[in-house]
């Protein structure tokens, strides 16, 4: 019994991707290249995925999802291509782990954005209710707050909070 191929466009849609995104992971090998049709003129040597590519390209945009970068998941692919749970594997679990360790920074850094963000609106309501403006006083020290709240765990934000102050 053949397995059953799907040409792009049919393997995108049922992973959830684009055919742009799978030439992208076919471009740089995170995705075998894909057998092709035999070129025919009706065919046009489309390329075609089987179940396994299916697999991969689903395992990648889960990866994706919950917000692994492409070098965590070309680290991570040949331990799940392997047989048996993936789980199973210390490397898999510590590069799971490692990216669990950098999402509880992201939530404590939005967590002091929202403090901090949450005290301008207090002293802006304050301020207004009493006659009396604090609000450039406490945004110029807020915003330095926030930025050496983001300058500890990400860089680029740090420079955007700092370009938009």
């Amino acid at each position: 019994m053949s397995e059953l191929l799907l040409p792009i466009g049919q393997a995108a849609a049922a992973c959830g991707v684009s055919a742009k995104t799978i030439r992208y992971y076919e471009q740089i090998g995170l995705v075998p290249k894909a057998a092709r049709h035999n070129g025919a003129a009706r065919t046009g040597g489309n390329r075609l995925y089987g179940e396994s590519d299916l697999r991969r390209l689903r395992f990648i945009g889960n990866s994706r999802a919950l917000g692994l970068s492409l070098a965590d998941i070309a680290e991570l692919l040949p331990l799940s291509d392997g047989k048996g749970c993936p789980g199973a594997q210390p490397r898999y679990r510590s590069r799971l782990q490692g990216h669990l360790d950098v999402v509880n920074e992201r939530i404590d850094q939005l967590i002091g954005l929202r403090e901090t963000l949450e005290s301008l609106l207090a002293t802006a309501q304050r301020g207004g209710l009493a006659g009396r403006c604090g609000c450039r006083d406490a945004a110029a020290r807020s915003s330095s707050a926030v930025i050496r709240l983001f300058e500890r765990g990400s860089a680029p934000l740090a420079s955007r909070v700092r370009d938009a102050a």
